[in-house]
């Protein structure tokens, strides 16, 4: 009940009013909530000016979260000698390149395979009808080594034909009807391999008579490299082997002086086909050709001849085909491997020499003669060099020559790019960063200022938590750190001197950044210069560095292996693994699955053929090399060595006597987890740290919320307590001045009557 909710307070008495119960109200109101008031003052006050120290120490953060992220160290910048449309070609290099320079000679741009056929007068026109040809037909299309046969009958139309051509091969060869606007036939129906290089061109077989009217008539000595399957004899129906009988002894010669030509041996293993060219010479002999092709196909086919019998055989159950002759020569006399040409010289000297006549019946992906008009584009690899080392690849867009980088090449011409570390997003972090700290540290000296003469303080006098920010921050940016980086070591000051590991001592005035008198500063020109000195240091000091360590294994100095195994060294029974990113490789077989011999002449070239055999199978961060020891001495050594790069165990597997020979034993090694923290990554963790909930600054902030709080309720509280009070008081007096009124009433009768009685005496 409010005081003075009733205004007949008092009648009675005169003394217990509404008036006098309110002031007295007030007063103890006044007394008991000037306290809590006062401070609630003081935490709005104080939770003002921490939002805008927060949004200062939030700035500062931000710069100093992206001076503690590796990734902005690792950016690149590519300067190429020639830009614009003239470049010969474009570089994009990522954070893990290590690239610092790159020449680029483009002599040829990848492109695709492109036929057109003759004119049709209408696109909805019968094909059949129009080639003047009954029945149904069919003809097949190849591309790498895969056939798609094409059915057509008398209702089939050009655009349907075209139709049928894209559902056929999945797309991977595109027909489209274009209008060359030709008065009489316009309409010609256009077929290309849908990605560029040799390994997509396009051949065919099947109707001669349909292919001939559609413009695509056969040149059948001239085959595609995806077309060729090679041929066999009529009648023999083991696949794995071609034989025949020999005269004479296998000493003599197989070609006469001057005469010169080649046998394609093509391996079915499933799906793929490996195939395999051979030369023969007038030197050549039947010992010597079975040696060729043993070494040639790494002992995957072999040359038996026993008792005048002649077997040509794969060693591991795949299919064998012969095809009589070898790669194509172009107009420059320059092998191409893309095409092979038939030779009547091969067809002869396997006839006469080895009694075997080939079925050439059956279909290979034939190519059109070489003025063919209607072979509008010809398919070919991209050739170019990169620092003088002449590259081939099947399109233009080169992913596999650097980690973490893409070279583009757009047209014939010469290019070189420098690759440096891009500190221009550095330094203005660093600018930002300077800019924030002042911020941060002008607003800091305000909110914890006390001025006795002016008799003034900041809202945050005597609170540790903000007042230790300061040092809190000064001492990590003026530390002094120690990482792993380089010297300069030169016999003058004029020398350009050696660079040499050391460790080395840092500090943020080194690069460039100071503070005097409680404002920092950056010298962009000597953080340029600093930095520039050694990235990968910098980049250390700044962030630190964490992750696996390298494993690098080295085997023991070995050698004689070639010599001690002139027929190669069979891994069949070597149980020789390597086990790496939880994936196993097993090195007794190829990455085909066919069975591995090592071979080689010499060491080294058994050393590479060893190194080119594990590196195949492809395993992510796993490389392996050899180095030669001693070369060219008595004493030369072998020593292999395996490097991984991606944080997993290496693990190798195998006979022991049998990796002996290479200097090698079973055995794991564990890959180590290394972490050191730079001036910036410490930062980051302390400003993380700070700013959360249970950090100094994030614990005042919800402590102030929290009092807050409890200062409400607490005036509430108090309020609601001297309002019972007061409710409970005016009750009472309402009673006493009740009583009071009835005394008053009690003796005003009572004097009444003495009055009355005193009238009636006188």
């Amino acid at each position: 009940m409010a005081v003075g909710s009733l205004g007949s307070l008092g009648i009675g008495s005169g003394v217990l009013t509404s008036d006098t119960l309110n002031k007295l109200k007030e007063a103890e109101m006044n007394a008991n909530l000037k306290f809590y008031n006062s401070q609630l003052e003081t935490n709005g006050l104080r939770q003002k000016d921490l939002a805008e120290l927060e949004a200062k120490l939030l700035a500062f953060q931000t710069a100093v979260n992206s001076l503690g992220d590796a990734s902005q160290f690792n950016q690149k910048k590519v300067s190429p000698s020639v830009s614009g449309d003239s470049a010969a070609a474009s570089l994009t290099v990522g954070s893990l390149s290590n690239l610092t320079n790159m020449k680029v000679i483009v002599d040829q741009l990848a492109q695709k395979d492109v036929y057109q056929s003759n004119g049709f007068r209408d696109k909805t026109s019968s094909v059949l009808q129009n080639l003047g040809l009954q029945g149904t037909k069919s003809f097949t299309i190849t591309q790498d080594g895969k056939e798609y046969k094409i059915e057509i009958d008398q209702s089939t139309t050009v655009a349907q034909l075209a139709e049928k051509i894209n559902s056929a091969t999945g797309g991977k060869v595109e027909a489209k009807i274009v209008n060359t606007g030709d008065k009489e036939n316009p309409y010609r129906l256009v077929v290309q391999s849908k990605d560029t290089g040799t390994q997509n061109n396009i051949s065919f077989s099947g109707d001669e008579g349909l292919l001939k009217g559609m413009g695509w008539e056969l040149d059948k000595n001239s085959i595609s490299a995806g077309g060729l399957f090679g041929f066999r004899e009529n009648g023999n129906d083991n696949k794995t082997q071609i034989g025949g009988k020999i005269t004479g002894n296998t000493s003599d010669k197989l070609l006469a002086s001057g005469e010169k030509t080649s046998l394609t041996f093509v391996v079915k293993n499933g799906d793929t086909y490996d195939r395999y060219t051979i030369d023969i010479d007038e030197n050549t002999t039947y010992d010597s050709l079975a040696e060729q092709i043993s070494k040639k196909t790494n002992g995957k086919v072999n040359l038996e001849i026993k008792d005048g019998v002649a077997t040509f055989k794969t060693t591991n159950g795949a299919e064998l085909g012969i095809f009589d002759g070898g790669y194509a020569v172009d107009e420059d006399g320059n092998i191409d491997k893309a095409n092979y040409t038939r030779d009547d010289k091969a067809t002869k000297l396997l006839s006469e020499k080895f009694g075997i006549n080939l079925d050439t019946s059956t279909p290979q992906g034939y190519n059109v003669s070489k003025d063919n008009k209607n072979h509008i584009q010809k398919g070919m690899d991209a050739i170019f060099s990169v620092d003088g080392v002449q590259m081939t690849r099947p399109t233009n867009t080169i992913t596999d020559i650097s980690p973490d980088a893409t070279l583009e090449l757009k047209q014939k011409g010469e290019i070189s790019f420098n690759v440096t570390q891009d500190t221009a997003a550095i330094a203005e972090s660093l600018e930002s960063l300077a800019t924030a700290y002042n911020d941060l540290m002008l607003n800091l000296t305000a909110a914890t200022k006390y001025d006795p003469d002016a008799g003034t303080k900041g809202n945050f006098v005597g609170v540790n938590a903000i007042s230790n920010i300061k040092s809190q921050i000064n001492n990590i940016l003026l530390q002094t750190i120690t990482v792993d980086g380089t010297i300069t070591v030169g016999d003058s000051e004029t020398s350009e001197g050696t660079k040499i590991s050391s460790k080395v001592s840092l500090s943020l005035a080194d690069y460039g950044l100071t503070i005097s008198n409680g404002t920092m500063t950056f010298d962009s020109s000597k953080f340029n210069t600093k930095f520039s000195e050694d990235p990968e240091m910098a980049e250390r000091f700044f962030v630190g560095s964490n992750g696996f360590e390298d494993i690098n294994l080295s085997g023991e100095k070995v050698g004689g292996f070639a010599k001690n195994n002139p027929d190669g060294i069979d891994f069949k029974d070597s149980e020789f693994k390597i086990i790496y990113n939880e994936e196993t490789i097993d090195l007794s077989k190829t990455k085909n699955g066919d069975p591995f011999i090592l071979k080689g002449e010499t060491d080294e070239e058994m050393a590479q053929n060893l190194v080119d055999h594990i590196n195949s199978f492809g395993l992510e961060g796993l490389e392996a090399s050899f180095e030669i020891i001693n070369q060219g001495s008595p004493d030369q050594k072998i020593q292999f060595k395996i490097k991984g790069t991606s944080g997993s165990d290496l693990e190798i597997q195998g006979k022991e006597d049998f990796l002996k020979q290479f200097g090698l034993s079973p055995k794991t090694m564990y890959s180590n987890w290394k972490e050191e923290t730079g001036t910036f990554g410490v930062l980051k963790n302390t400003m993380r740290e700070m700013m959360s909930s249970e950090g100094s600054f994030g614990g005042y902030k919800a402590s102030l919320t929290k009092e807050s709080k409890n200062l409400n309720e607490t005036i509430e509280n108090t309020k609601s307590s001297i309002d019972t009070k007061y409710d409970t008081m005016w009750s009472t007096w309402a009673a006493y001045d009740s009583i009071i009124s009835k005394l008053n009433n009690q003796a005003s009768v009572i004097a009444n009557m003495i009055n009355a009685a005193n009238n009636q005496n006188s």
